[in-house]
């Protein structure tokens, strides 16, 4: 992107490099709570503009899904809590969270916040 001042020249290039060429597909799903009514979100990069895009793509690589692995094996729903199950495909990869509100590093509690703001 390019922005111009009145048509003048250029005052600022900040044009990026692509932050992830794979298609991104994510499920989530909310549930529990006091009501414990479900919310459901699910965002595709192929069909959304490209910053947007590229922010959930970053927000995606942010998450170590590798090292999350090991907390998210379904603990039992606790009373009045959130649980969320997390569906993220990016190329060939896939991974799939089951865990509760506590258990949620930042890094991940920021693409689940920013997905279920954004496309719920």
């Amino acid at each position: 992107m390019v922005v111009r001042a009145s048509g003048h020249e250029p005052i600022h290039d900040c044009e990026a490099e692509p932050v992830s060429e794979e298609r991104i597909h994510i499920d989530l799903v909310r549930s529990g709570g006091f009501a414990g009514v479900s919310r459901r979100a699910s965002a595709d990069t192929d069909t959304l503009p490209p910053a947007e895009a590229a922010r959930l793509a970053e927000l995606v690589h942010a998450v170590d899904f590798d090292a999350l692995a090991n907390l998210a094996t379904g603990p039992p729903r606790r009373p009045d809590r959130f649980q969320y199950d997390l569906d993220v495909r990016e190329g060939g990869r896939r991974h799939q969270l089951t865990l509760g509100e506590r258990d949620a590093p930042p890094e991940l509690r920021a693409l689940i916040d920013h997905v279920l703001e954004t496309y719920a």
